[in-house]
């Protein structure tokens, strides 16, 4: 069943049209069941990437490949004995695969020091070097992620709720606002405005990599023109 999973941009992946054959499902409904998938959630839309082949009718279709995770996801609505038979194949298939590509890894990859002809350890060498600047801005990469994904704290989340409270406060000062339900309102339009910022629908799910934007937000924020004709109600 090592047909069930291949090679593509070098990493192990299987496609939609080949569940479908395998599952006996119709591929459209493989494909619609990843689009509910990657539509549920935006951390999925990785584990899948949309393309094309030929059918036999030498037409173009859409399909989708996808790694081990995504395969896993997707085969979880898969019921019935025959269906577990078939999952279990086809995570034997992508465990084999790997450890075959594991393992020319490491023949391929061999250390630098290990080798003895000079030339091959001098190319050797300077792959390292290469591979080593990959890891590091993927670390780097992966670090920033990682923080900028980082909520904030409950220390920083009273830190904003005061700067907003004191944006609020300065604006109804400059313009002598002291009606309750004036008041209300701009409070409403300030928050309005810096969850549009962040884009998030509350406060609690606001993160550091929204800080820049609210900043912004803060400095230049202003009532929009339908609460000020609002308020004019009051």
């Amino acid at each position: 069943m090592d047909e069930l999973v291949i090679m593509h941009d070098k990493q192990v992946v299987t496609t939609s049209s080949k569940v479908a054959e395998i599952f006996e499902k119709e591929h459209k409904n493989v494909m619609q069941s990843i689009k509910n998938l990657t539509a549920e959630n935006s951390a999925v839309k990785k584990m899948f990437v949309e393309d094309s082949y030929l059918n036999s009718r030498n037409q173009q279709q859409p399909m989708y490949y996808m790694n081990r995770d995504g395969f896993t996801l997707l085969a979880m609505g898969f019921t019935g004995s025959k269906a577990m038979e078939f999952k279990l194949k086809y995570i034997d298939a992508f465990n084999r695969m790997e450890e075959r590509i594991k393992q020319t890894y490491v023949i391929q990859k061999q250390d630098s020091y290990m080798i003895t002809d000079p030339v091959q350890r001098a190319k050797r060498w300077i792959e390292e070097q290469e591979e080593n600047q990959v890891k590091l801005a993927m670390a780097k990469r992966e670090t920033k992620d990682v923080q900028d994904n980082t909520p904030i704290s409950s220390k920083d989340y009273q830190v904003l709720s005061r700067k907003i409270g004191q944006k609020l406060d300065r604006y109804l000062s400059q313009h002598q606002i002291y009606n309750k339900n004036q008041v209300a309102l701009l409070r409403w339009d300030l928050n309005n405005a810096i969850l549009k910022a962040a884009g998030v629908p509350a406060r609690t799910l606001i993160k550091q990599k929204h800080f820049t934007a609210i900043a912004e937000t803060l400095v230049n924020w202003e009532p929009s023109e339908s609460t000020l004709e609002k308020m004019k109600a009051y």
